[in-house]
């Protein structure tokens, strides 16, 4: 069950990825964030009292809910707001594949440098491919139908950076939870997270803008689209991920979640009309392979 969970965790964020992509180029990434959080809040709640663990919440320590909270802050007002906005301007076939490869690379080295853990010559060769890969997708472009209305595209620089920031982001998060979550179960550490990125990225939404972020709430032809990702998405697919680990392992669960830049080029192709180029696909390649052989071995 726990592999399953991880494949179909693979599959939410794949498809969450392409209308994000598809709806980012015209929202901002504070407001899908923010939305698709508070959609997901009360399932997150609900399935917590249904499932009788609220419990662990009570019993926790404070600093097993700090370190799952923080690991919200991080991986979501952080991460995913950074990826959402980038997604319009770099291309879902350069973010998906490059950023998974850089987080499971990221969590590796922050494995062996913070919690100990050895390192030997598949990491190496891991790390080179992923590094072979990311250099590939970046410096390739996506080939897309014209678009005269669409955004301008990143340079190379800070395409890299932007990835390195959610990659990042998403490798501390990882580790804060693997570290901290004490004896907190799934279904509790859900609870505690969703919510939480919810409060955060609307909060912080409404200061930054002054209030201004309500103006670009979307429209009500988009809002199926967004009701899915904060359903399907953001609450099954969060909810899967952290199944998969408890369950399935860390390692194993990675590795199959890592499957998710496989399920976004075809969707890409079908929906935002990016054409898969040589480069990128030989990009994608390595960065799927490093981080096969990163985490299998690891």
């Amino acid at each position: 069950m726990g592999e399953a969970a991880a494949l179909l965790s693979a599959f939410c964020w794949a498809c969450t990825s392409v209308v994000l992509a598809h709806l980012g180029a015209k929202y901002g990434g504070a407001v899908l964030s923010g939305l698709r959080f508070l959609i997901a809040s009360p399932f997150a709640i609900a399935l917590l009292f249904l499932a009788e663990d609220a419990h662990e919440v009570a019993a926790a320590s404070s600093g097993a809910i700090v370190a799952v909270i923080g690991s919200a802050v991080v991986n979501y007002l952080i991460g995913d707001t950074v990826y959402i906005r980038a997604l319009p301007r770099v291309g879902l076939q350069r973010m998906s594949p490059t950023v998974t490869a850089l987080w499971v690379a990221l969590s590796t080295v922050g494995g062996v440098l913070i919690l100990g853990e050895a390192a030997g010559l598949p990491l190496l060769l891991g790390g080179a491919c992923v590094i072979v890969g990311t250099f590939l997708v970046v410096s390739g472009q996506v080939q897309r139908l014209p678009d005269t209305s669409g955004p301008a595209r990143l340079g190379p620089l800070l395409t890299l950076g932007l990835m390195l920031i959610v990659a990042g982001s998403w490798a501390a998060s990882t580790m804060l939870l693997a570290g901290g979550r004490g004896n907190l179960g799934p279904i509790a550490v859900n609870a505690l997270r969703v919510p939480a990125g919810a409060l955060m990225i609307t909060t912080v939404a409404m200061i930054t803008s002054r209030g201004q972020v309500l103006r670009r709430l979307p429209e009500r032809r988009d809002m199926p689209l967004v009701l899915a990702v904060g359903v399907f998405g953001t609450a099954l697919g969060s909810l899967c991920y952290v199944y998969a680990v408890a369950e399935a392992g860390a390692a194993r669960a990675v590795i199959l979640n890592s499957t998710s830049p496989l399920m976004v080029v075809p969707l890409s192709m079908w929906i935002l009309r990016e054409r898969l180029t040589a480069r990128i696909a030989l990009g994608t390649a390595f960065c799927l392979s490093g981080t096969l052989i990163v985490v299998a071995t690891g």
